[in-house]
């Protein structure tokens, strides 16, 4: 128990929420331990869930004031790679509140995980290939990955180590008495909105036909960059982004937020000639708008 409970410090301190208590506890959590929670979802492809309120006030105003301009009323919107929903709800109190009734699809690469008991006071979060996302042992949670040596040093790789060989022994039990719950990875307030609806969704696939040419606008943050795609992938997301949008005068934006908190992006607005251009930038503008530029 005492190498368990350091696990909690990876998350910050006070009351860490796992992926039971985020199911059971409807909004009666603070926004630092929803942050916490989220951040500590490590996807299989790398990237984490983090979240945080307020971080796209900035450029949801800078996108309403420029459609303003434009005269543009974008009816529907689709949010990609966003995490816990916060900031598709705060996109849509700001579109509301500006005039514009929209409806809008957020998206990511995991939405939702099942809830999985595998022996009394252990219990894991699965992806939909049936991965663990998370262990929770007696409440605590615990993370599926390995944070290099160091992890060993402190005594915890052997925990997560082990964990994970238990699942892996345990969970074709589990599988064959199909008793598991899903669990929708979404903030509360933005998952009982009716403006807001939810899938799962790869940029890198090829695109569903029920997403071809059906957005006026899509927003895209914190997902499309060079930390986290090579050029080839960059351009492919963008293509299938592009192919998604209703045609000229549809809008892409592309955003990235820094560490210190400071927004950089490109509002995109598709030509006659169905080529990008660019609309306005927050800060020194998307990171990639060479290769938006040149889809």
């Amino acid at each position: 128990m005492t190498v368990l409970m350091r696990f909690s410090g990876d998350f910050g301190g006070g009351v860490v929420l796992n992926a039971r208590s985020f199911l059971t506890a409807g909004d009666a959590f603070t926004q630092t331990q929803e942050a916490a929670f989220f951040a500590s979802i490590r996807l299989r492809n790398g990237t984490y869930k983090t979240t945080d309120h307020h971080r796209l006030d900035d450029l949801n105003m800078l996108v309403i004031g420029e459609w303003r301009k434009l005269g543009s009323k974008p009816s529907q919107i689709m949010d990609v790679g966003v995490s816990s929903g916060i900031s598709s709800l705060e996109w849509a109190d700001a579109l509301t509140r500006a005039g514009i009734e929209t409806k809008i699809l957020a998206t990511d690469l995991c939405m939702r995980g099942s809830l999985v008991r595998l022996l009394p006071g252990y219990e894991v979060l699965l992806d939909r290939d049936g991965k663990v996302l998370q262990h929770i042992v007696s409440n605590l949670p615990v993370r599926w990955y390995l944070n290099g040596p160091r992890d060993f040093l402190k005594g915890t790789g052997f925990v997560v180590a082990a964990l994970n060989a238990l699942a892996g022994a345990l969970l074709p039990l589990a599988n064959a008495r199909g008793k598991w719950r899903d669990v929708l990875l979404v903030n509360p307030h933005a998952r009982d909105d009716a403006r807001l609806s939810f899938a799962e969704d790869d940029i890198l696939a090829p695109n569903p036909a029920q997403l071809r040419g059906r957005f006026n606008a899509i927003r895209v943050s914190n997902l499309l960059n060079h930390g986290y795609f090579n050029e080839a992938q960059l351009r492919r997301a963008v293509a299938n982004l592009r192919d998604r949008l209703v045609g000229a005068g549809s809008f892409l934006i592309v955003n990235r937020t820094h560490a210190n908190g400071i927004n950089h992006g490109t509002l995109f607005q598709l030509g006659d000639a169905i080529r990008f251009e660019v609309v306005a930038r927050i800060g020194e503008g998307s990171e990639i708008e060479n290769i938006v530029l040149s889809a």
